[in-house]
């Protein structure tokens, strides 16, 4: 049974700068990093693209951490604006929504009391029934699985949002390794951060504006006693769930577009040349990312907003992946639709929508 997705609802932190506005930031509050050839081949490759921030580059307060409350705070603000964002998107009452995945890394603590999932409920006014599933731990994939959770809830009849957002640390309160040096790969990765939520409507009916239909969805996890962790170097083109996607193996119809957030251009580079996938299926992904920045697993719907702006042809087959250290990737073949399908005759958002009741 398809399943079809909404537009993307986005939201994006206040303060916008660039690459290159980062990297004179990062000079002056750590300089025992910031003249590191992996630093200054980092800005290179990303020099002067769009990035948006909760934090500006600098503060008064420079000297005030980021406690976990604050950040919580901010990450709950931007995934309950990008969430009625993507319901007025397809003209859905919070009402309607009957299941909720949300994204939420890092994982609540022990002594966490905080929990997204509940907390947006409220926030969101979904109903109290509504079904609730939070997923940690799965970085760059997490969307992409998020998705698959929520087709299959769309397919018994209960339509799902699914949310998804990043806030990084202020750029004076970045990781530093034991001896107070600042970690030059955790200035690097601020190179290319980007804060923001996203959101989408995952329904059994076609909506009243263009978007994509879900066709099947895949899910890869390899245990591995040696796993590398989120913050280690890896290359995409070995990632093992590559050669065991289904849908790239030869003889298959490849993708015409392809919405990939393996964590940045370079990986995107290294996926092109290892997948049987063409440089124009991966444009999108390429521009978004270098663009508007990594907004880690929410990115896959940052794309997805771009392609609503320059859509495919009706009908074109495209793939949503995503791929993630310790080889955990996640899959969707969707279908680009331009108008509402036939058969569903009351399609959400459409004037005719059925009464609530």
């Amino acid at each position: 049974m398809q399943t079809f997705i909404g537009p993307p609802g986005i939201a994006q932190g206040e303060h916008e700068m660039t690459t290159d506005d980062v990297v004179e930031a990062l000079r002056t509050l750590h300089p025992r990093a910031a003249h590191h050839p992996d630093l200054r081949t980092a800005a290179r490759a990303v020099a002067g693209q769009r990035r948006r921030r909760v934090h500006p580059l600098r503060s008064d307060c420079a000297a005030k951490p980021y406690p976990a409350e604050e950040r919580y705070r901010d990450r709950r603000a931007l995934m309950e604006r990008a969430g009625r964002r993507a319901l007025e998107g397809v003209g859905m009452p919070a009402r309607d929504i009957a299941g909720l995945v949300v994204v939420q890394d890092p994982s609540p603590t022990d002594t966490d009391q905080h929990h997204l999932d509940r907390d947006l409920v409220l926030t969101l006014d979904l109903p109290a029934t509504t079904a609730r599933v939070p997923l940690t731990g799965m970085a760059g994939c997490g969307v992409v699985h998020a998705l698959a959770v929520a087709a299959d809830m769309a397919r018994v009849g209960k339509p799902a949002l699914v949310v998804a957002g990043e806030v990084h640390q202020p750029l004076h309160t970045v990781d530093t390794v034991d001896t107070g040096a600042v970690s030059v790969a955790s200035l690097v990765r601020q190179l290319m951060a980007s804060d923001g939520g996203a959101a989408v409507v995952v329904a059994p009916e076609p909506f009243a504006v263009p978007g994509l239909v879900i066709e099947d969805t895949w899910q890869y996890a390899r245990h591995d006693a040696h796993a590398r962790s989120e913050r280690s170097a890896y290359r995409v083109a070995g990632h093992p769930g590559l050669s065991a996607l289904p849908w790239l193996r030869p003889g298959r119809t490849l993708p015409e577009f392809a919405l990939v957030h393996p964590g940045g251009p370079d990986p995107l580079r290294s996926l092109s040349s290892a997948a049987p996938l063409p440089r124009r299926a991966l444009e999108t992904s390429y521009t978004c990312m270098a663009t508007e920045g990594d907004l880690g697993g929410a990115s896959v719907l940052q794309m997805l907003s771009w392609l609503h702006r320059r859509p495919p042809a009706a009908n074109a087959p495209g793939l949503l992946l995503g791929l993630a250290p310790g080889d955990l990737a996640a899959a969707c073949r969707v279908r680009w639709t331009r108008r509402v399908p036939a058969r569903r005759p009351e399609p959400y958002g459409a004037a005719g929508r059925r009464a609530a009741g």
